[in-house]
């Protein structure tokens, strides 16, 4: 554990780290306020007892603000920063030490300058207006105390009147200098608030990365799907966050964006125990006007539901609702597919024609139903038969088709065409009360590329060979 860490602990809201840095650097400033007392001691100027107990008070001050903060307390104010009191308790401990003083009160009182700078940025005109009447209301008292208490320490009176009057003449400028600096803060506070109101609703997972990999942004969509609060992302790299894995995946594509190159490209990320998820991401390189990219932005579309829209919509295109297999459509294709590959590899390819027997009278005596049972058996007989690298379809009523490719010739295929029609032949029992129904099949066999030289051809020949065997009777081709 590092000394930031045990002083500024991590388990802190965020806004109260944020007061607890802001308040470490304004204490820096202290040991510059120790140094000018140990020098206006040193001079003799500041006398032992005086520069002691200025000192003790800077330590109580910075630890009491330290503690306010650190416990909370300090939300119980309006200004949880406790930047106005810091600044009035600054202001009392230096006109302490100007009364204490018997020389060099005017280069003490430009310590007050510095006093005031720390509220630069966040005191607003009014509250700039209480302070600097408060420094200059104290800084009249320790003149009047000087002249009734300690006269010997007042060389000149019109001089400290002077040195009032410059006080009186200059601090104003910073009350309006510091306000119009707050109101431009503010204003630019409320417009980053305004558009993280913006990033966190819009529907899509935003980031910004720089030239590290560093992530710099993550709006309340990214942060909630990866699981992880903001303050968790912000300044992790992004191989961190997203795991070796995913980083080895994508980093290809963030390098791609830092040359410049705007990217778009799709991947899925698993979701354990639930469906992946589809996403769409876009990088947007961020170049600066010397042309060099500090870094880019990263827009991340959740597209599951449209991918799977898209995937049901090209299955209702390319299958047949009742039996799930290719339709005619995608055994088109298929087919295509297959002969070009035979074509390329001088292969070949057979096609078989079915075309069902007396399935009408199924139809006409147990009725639809059961024709539409029928039908879904025969589909699975069939898929029992072939490989898996086989396509079976159906491209009409009783009508299907399987493609084999890369067959050994002939025979092989009139074997595969045997084993269906055998496996098709064997009772059917359809509907609750297990009708036993038999029915047949007739198969024409046609090859690539000995009975035709393409696909339209090919069917064609594999059609009149189911015709020939249908009219022979022999429901398959003879050898």
């Amino acid at each position: 554990m590092t000394i930031t860490e045990i002083f500024i602990p991590t388990s802190l809201d965020a806004k109260q780290v944020l007061r607890l840095r802001r308040f470490g650097l304004a204490a820096l400033a202290y040991p510059l306020a120790f140094a000018l007392v140990a020098i206006a001691w040193a001079f003799g100027v500041l006398p032992t007892p005086a520069a002691l107990l200025a000192s003790a008070a800077f330590v109580v001050v910075n630890m009491g603000l330290y503690l306010a903060i650190r416990s909370g307390f300090n939300l119980r104010f309006g200004d949880p920063s406790l930047t106005r009191f810091q600044i009035l308790i600054a202001i009392t401990l230096l006109m302490y030490i100007v009364y204490c003083m018997d020389d060099g009160r005017n280069i003490a009182l430009f310590g007050g300058f510095i006093v005031f700078l720390f509220g630069i940025f966040r005191l607003n005109v009014r509250e700039f207006t209480v302070v600097t009447l408060y420094a200059l209301a104290a800084y009249a008292l320790i003149i009047n105390l000087l002249m009734h208490f300690r006269p010997a320490a007042i060389h000149n009176v019109h001089i400290d009147w002077m040195s009032w009057l410059m006080l009186a003449g200059s601090l104003p400028c910073f009350t309006f200098i510091g306000g119009h600096i707050n109101a431009l803060r503010r204003s630019l506070r409320d417009n980053a608030e305004k558009l993280r109101l913006f990033a966190d609703n819009v529907p899509a997972m935003t980031t910004y990365w720089d030239e590290g990999l560093r992530c710099r942004f993550a709006n309340r969509v990214f942060t909630e799907f990866w699981g992880h609060a903001a303050g968790e992302l912000i300044g992790r790299r992004m191989s961190e966050i997203y795991g070796d894995a995913v980083y080895r995946e994508v980093e290809g594509h963030a390098l791609q964006a830092l040359r410049g190159h705007a990217v778009t490209y799709q991947r899925i990320r698993p979701i354990a125990g639930g469906e992946p998820r589809y996403l769409e991401v876009r990088l947007v390189p961020q170049i600066g006007h010397d042309g060099k990219v500090p870094g880019f932005f990263a827009v991340t579309t959740d597209i599951t539901d449209h991918k799977l829209a898209e995937d049901r919509i090209q299955r209702i295109a390319h299958h047949d609702s009742l039996t799930g297999l290719p339709n005619r459509l995608l055994f088109n294709d298929r087919l295509e597919q297959v002969i070009g590959h035979a074509r390329r590899n001088a292969r070949q390819v057979a096609l078989l024609y079915l075309d069902l027997d007396r399935f009408k009278p199924v139809n006409d005596t147990l009725g639809h139903s059961a024709g539409d049972e029928l039908l879904k058996s025969v589909a699975e007989r069939i898929r029992r038969q072939i490989r898996e690298s086989d396509t079976v379809a159906r491209i009409g009523g009783d009508e299907f088709t399987v493609i084999l490719p890369d067959i050994a010739g002939r025979g092989e295929a009139q074997s595969v065409a045997r084993k269906i029609a055998d496996a098709l032949a064997r009772p059917f029992q359809l509907g609750a009360r297990k009708e036993c129904v038999a029915i047949g099949t007739s198969v024409g066999v046609a090859l690539y590329p000995s009975d035709a030289s393409g696909a339209d051809a090919l069917v064609i020949a594999a059609d009149t060979a189911m015709y020939a065997a249908k009219q022979a009777g022999r429901g398959v081709p003879a050898t």
